[in-house]
């Protein structure tokens, strides 16, 4: 067995850069030199030299390894054992880690001469060669970064190199003697599509800053509305389906529009949820159809079309005007969107007011409003010249009458505005009406995405300059007794609130790291979201950082106070990335008595001022993650319990702090309570924890969805969640009444995420398989189940899975020949879905799968591209009893800008330990 601390003192050391990985591999190699090894001990789980390839491979997949000569340095060094172990799949996976980082690209497409490309491709030929009999899904990874990056011999170009190509054109003759017939529209179809755009989805993996398993080793489930409906994307996906039959596109997203609020009202779906589906129906989609009325709807106008859709939607759903009154009624929360429906048409000029009646079959009771069509240019004009005319527009972001489009548009370009002219004092009252008013932010959404909306935001933050503008303290806590002056306060009162805002918009739609992209590593807000919540030592702060805090300790709890002096030499930026060490090193003082307690809260009390209270994010976060270690007899909870009293349940707060500090709660609260009922499980004695467990209750999210959701899929007869997701699709498959089937995509999500997207694939692929048994390979009934199914596969996602499933259609496509000896039915059926799927997403311009790379930045939510690296580690069944909730092996979601493949390694590698040692990876 291997000494447990070897790992973690080569992770220490790689972490201090007093070594890289060129030293480690250097290291291994004299000590278990390749060519003595056999291939079993490099796949075993517990020998030296496996345990270390392993650990490389995580660092690097991680994206630890800039240096190009490191990496160029690091692939020379392996030459020796590819060319010793061409089977092993260990190394495989290690080099698939490697070529699929993105610093490897810039190395090897920057750096690398054509004879290094060349003697590398000619080391990885035979790796590639050997894996492709034993792992297809690793040697089609390795193959395709061979081609991408070039790493080729031309001697032996037309010979080894082409291994896997021989698969597949002998997959394509079979390809070839399959017929398809011209596919069909379904309702279901488009209501699957538009039901992914919309739906709260919970990921199983928290954020960084949350992410601390419970005592069982499950993850807190994080839900979260997430539009994606992306314009382009979604005509692009309408004129591929309909090709040109604009009364047909017109009428069926007019209906699926109406099932899916329908649908989310009879699955009594949170309330948050069903307001952002009747937002989409009214404010939203008359815009989008808006892109359509300057095209001929000869024989039939837009407005005949509007009311065929009217004539097909739910009644009982959306009731007539005379039946809204019966509250008794679930509808009652979407009765009215029929009129609100059609006064938003009347209003973008889809129809005319005259028509609304006729349509409705009653007279109306509401009426266009009294404002008009708002237009973004009139709307930013009349802001500019009167800022108070913005939070009146942020309160009609809500309301159900159309004009939120353009609220939402003008909104963003007065915030990019002000944060491109640094007038932070009118910024400020902005952020400050958005975080108290943050369910406007739904709305924002629909028609700019979450990452556009931060873009600017973080921009400022990152490059913040400093203001003349002076200031005084209106409270300070009596116990502080602390009593200045401080011209800084209102630079750090304006970048608290943009920080806040940010922040907001980060947890209110699970933004992670790796959504932010465009952002410097280095700046403030990716180190923010990366570490803040960290605490640092002593000797891992510069000199600079050492003094700051020194100060702000002083400050806090001396009686000089904090002064102008602090402050001037302190940006708002490096108190905010200071505090979790602050908060440590304070704990640790009351802890051996150099702070009495008195004057720990009284410190920490200052910074409920609404100056500091954003500061309160990485503080609780920080004493919740601390909580986390506590044991039955942990000393530190005597501490860090009055501690943390004094910040969420305080004497008194500042009248201005009032509502940011409820938003910080609101923000935390269920990684506090998480945090609490843990120590509360650990010292169960205690008469100080409920009361803070009572502070939070109100601040928690109002959702239904939880593990219990979740568990009474997995035990649905005979196979758990694939039986679930079997039924869902049966139910598409037999809509015959206007009232909609029950769906979510949570199910598919679910399946992803702990099956793996082959899996999902293979319930996908036996549903096809069972209706061409049922009907026959050329019955509508089968041809209905294909355009059901691609819609599921093709409709966009709001994480990156190992594998998604194109991509695992793909994997299929290239055994499809060896398969079709076996069983030509399904080969058939595999061959005819992959066609479909690949003709929409050639059409929506995603060329390689439903949000790998996905790129949420301004122009939508759409960039799609191709992953084969996590192919290499699909196929590895998760093991997951179907009896039981989510294990703490769900892999976590990733995304790569360039497209490349992606994968989180440690899943990866804790699973491929297990098969390896099982002897399954290999076959």
């Amino acid at each position: 067995m291997v000494d447990p601390r070897l790992p973690i003192y080569l992770e220490a050391l790689l972490d201090s850069n007093r070594i890289d990985i060129v030293h480690v591999l250097v290291a291994i190699t004299q000590y278990a030199n390749p060519s003595h090894l056999d291939s079993a001990s490099l796949d075993a789980v517990d020998t030296v030299q496996s345990r270390v390839l392993r650990l490389m491979t995580k660092r690097i997949a991680n994206g630890t390894v800039h240096s190009d000569t490191v990496l160029l340095t690091f692939l020379s060094e392996l030459r020796p054992w590819m060319s010793q172990h061409p089977e092993s799949a260990t190394l495989g996976l290690l080099l698939s880690a490697t070529l699929s980082s993105p610093a490897t690209q810039h190395a090897i497409t920057g750096a690398a001469s054509r004879k290094f490309k060349a003697s590398f491709g000619r080391d990885l030929t035979p790796l590639i060669s050997s894996l492709s009999s034993s792992n297809i899904q690793l040697a089609s990874a390795l193959s395709y970064y061979q081609k991408q990056y070039d790493l080729q011999d031309g001697d032996v170009l037309d010979g080894s190199l082409n291994i896997l190509n021989g698969v597949d054109m002998a997959a394509l003759s079979f390809q070839d003697t399959v017929m398809d017939n011209e596919p069909i529209i379904t309702r279901a179809g488009l209501y699957v599509y538009l039901n992914a755009m919309h739906l709260d989805i919970a990921l199983f993996k928290p954020k960084k800053s949350e992410n601390v398993a419970g005592k069982d080793g499950t993850d807190t489930p994080q839900i979260t509305d997430r539009p994606l409906f992306d314009d382009m994307t979604v005509m692009n996906f309408l004129n591929a389906r309909y090709k040109g039959n604009l009364p047909v596109l017109v009428t069926d997203i007019i209906v699926a529009a109406f099932d899916i609020l329908a649908n989310a009202m009879y699955r009594t779906e949170p309330q948050r949820t069903i307001t952002i589906l009747r937002s989409f129906l009214v404010n939203k989609l008359p815009a989008f159809l808006g892109n359509y009325t300057a095209i001929t709807f000869a024989p039939l106008s837009i407005e005949t079309c509007i009311g065929q859709a009217l004539l097909r939607i739910d009644p009982h759903a959306f009731p007539s005007l005379s039946q809204m009154f019966d509250f008794s009624s679930k509808s009652s929360s979407v009765s009215e969107a029929r009129q609100e429906f059609l006064f938003s048409c009347a209003l973008h000029s889809l129809i005319p007011e005259g028509s609304i009646e006729v349509l409705l079959g009653d007279v109306p009771m509401q009426s266009l409003p009294a404002s008009g069509r708002y237009m973004k240019a009139d709307l930013v004009a009349e802001c500019t010249s009167n800022p108070a005319k913005i939070e009146d527009l942020i309160g009609e972001l809500e309301n159900m009458e159309g004009n939120a489009g353009e609220i939402a548009g003008a909104l963003f370009e007065i915030i990019s505005t002000l944060c491109s002219n640094n007038d932070t004092l009118t910024l400020k009252g902005i952020c400050n009406c958005l975080v108290r008013k943050s369910t406007a932010l739904d709305s924002v959404v629909l028609f700019c995405s979450p990452q556009t909306l931060l873009q600017p935001l973080c921009h400022l933050l990152d490059n913040w300059e400093g203001h003349e503008d002076q200031g005084t303290f209106d409270h300070v806590p009596a116990t502080c007794m602390l009593t200045c002056t401080v011209e800084n306060q209102p630079v750090y009162d304006e970048f608290g609130s943009v920080l806040l805002l940010v922040s907001t918009i980060k947890h209110r739609f699970e933004l992670q790291p790796s959504d932010l992209t465009g952002l410097d590593p280095d700046s403030f807000t990716s180190r923010y979201f990366r570490s803040a919540s960290e605490s640092r030592t002593i000797e891992q702060l510069s000199e600079h950082e050492n003094e700051l805090l020194g100060g702000w300790i002083r400050g806090l709890f001396e009686a000089e106070g904090i002064n102008d002096e602090l402050m001037s030499t302190c940006k708002p930026a490096e108190f905010h990335l200071l505090i979790a060490t602050l908060f440590d090193q304070s704990i640790k003082a009351c802890q051996t008595r150099t702070l009495t307690m008195e004057t720990l809260k009284g410190g920490f009390e200052y910074l409920l001022e609404t100056f500091l209270l954003p500061s309160l994010l990485a503080a609780l976060t920080w004493l919740a993650n601390t909580l986390w270690l506590t044991t039955s007899t942990s000393p530190q909870t005597d501490t860090l319990l009055p501690a943390l009293s004094t910040l969420i349940k305080p004497n008194s707060l500042p009248p201005d702090s009032t509502t940011p500090h409820s938003a910080v709660l609101s923000l935390l609260a269920s990684t506090l309570t998480s945090s609490l009922t843990h120590t509360q499980q650990q010292q169960p004695t205690r008469p100080d924890i409920a009361p803070l467990l009572a502070v939070l209750k109100p601040h928690l999210p109002s959702h239904n969805h939880n593990f219990t959701e979740l568990e009474s899929w997995t035990r649905t007869q005979p196979d758990g969640l694939a039986s679930t997701m079997t039924n869902m699709v049966q139910g598409l498959l037999s809509w015959s009444f206007a009232s909609p089937p029950s769906y979510t995509h949570r199910i598919i999500h679910s399946s992803i995420s702990l099956l793996g997207a082959s899996s999902t694939l293979d319930t996908l692929l036996n549903i096809l398989t069972a209706q061409t048994s049922l009907h026959g390979p050329n019955s509508t009934e089968l041809d209905t189940a294909l355009d059901i199914i691609v819609a599921i596969i093709v409709a966009p996602l709001p994480f990156t899975p190992l594998l998604s499933l194109p991509s695992a259609l793909r994997l299929r496509i290239d055994t499809v020949n060896q398969l079709a000896k076996k069983d030509a039915v399904r080969a058939t059926i595999i061959v005819r879905l992959h066609r479909r799927v690949e003709s929409v997403l050639a059409a929506v311009g995603a060329s390689g799968g439903n949000n790998e790379g996905l790129d949420l930045g301004a122009g939508g939510n759409g960039g799609l591209n191709m992953s084969t690296n996590a192919a290499a580690f699909e196929g590895m069944d998760m093991n997951i009893s179907m009896n039981m909730g989510p294990s703490s092996g769900q892999s976590m979601m990733l995304r790569d800008e360039r497209g490349m493949p992606t994968t989180d390694i440690d899943d990866v590698l804790a699973e491929t330990e297990g098969q390896i040692a099982s002897g399954d990876f290999m076959g």
